[in-house]
């Protein structure tokens, strides 16, 4: 069952490793898990979809990591996205050198798309084994609008799925925005 967190400090890795599923749609909350971790000295590596250099910025990030970019492009730390087993070694020999380490992996969503979810959910199956054997911790920010129910329920089967509080702000916005379109609605109905 989904768990209602009230501070992003409240995950920290355990013995036998975690493995956290987080539902939101953008990866605020689970960016604030890695920060946490980072200035409790801990060494982190991230796999992101967005450009590394706009996600340290955007997140503060701070600390002793890598961060990978899941592109179609070549370069130093790029990693093609259905390019599975080269970015499960990459996760394999950061979480054998760094035991106790903490991996972001935002970018499933993406993953999925250019891949089978069949293929991505075996993927998933086995950075969690890894994990668990390395102690380690693996946040996942996911937005589960993209599955379908039954992919979705098979995702976070076997994972500790997380569903951040909402934000105040976030929801004066989307009353505002619904009050404005009600307007428009009222408006064009005359």
């Amino acid at each position: 069952m989904p768990g209602s967190p009230e501070k992003a400090e409240r995950y920290d890795s355990e013995p036998g490793g975690r493995f956290f599923l987080i539902e939101e749609r953008t990866p605020d909350f689970s960016y604030e898990v890695f920060n946490n971790a980072m200035t409790e000295g801990k060494t982190g590596l991230i796999f992101t979809r967005d450009y590394p250099d706009e996600v340290k910025k955007k997140y503060g990030l701070e600390g002793s990591f890598q961060i990978m970019w899941l592109t179609h492009l070549v370069g130093e730390n790029n990693y093609n996205p259905t390019s599975l087993g080269l970015i499960l070694s990459k996760i394999t020999s950061f979480l054998d050198y760094c035991k106790g380490g903490v991996v972001v992996f935002d970018g499933i969503e993406y993953m999925i798309s250019q891949n089978t979810f069949e293929r991505i959910l075996h993927f998933v199956h086995q950075v969690r084994d890894m994990v668990i054997m390395a102690h380690g911790t693996l946040i996942m920010p996911f937005d589960p609008r993209v599955l379908e129910v039954k992919q979705t329920a098979l995702l976070e089967r076997n994972l500790e799925v997380i569903v951040p509080p909402e934000k105040p702000a976030a929801r004066r916005f989307t009353f505002e925005l619904e009050d404005g379109l009600l307007k428009i609605l009222k408006t064009q109905e005359r």
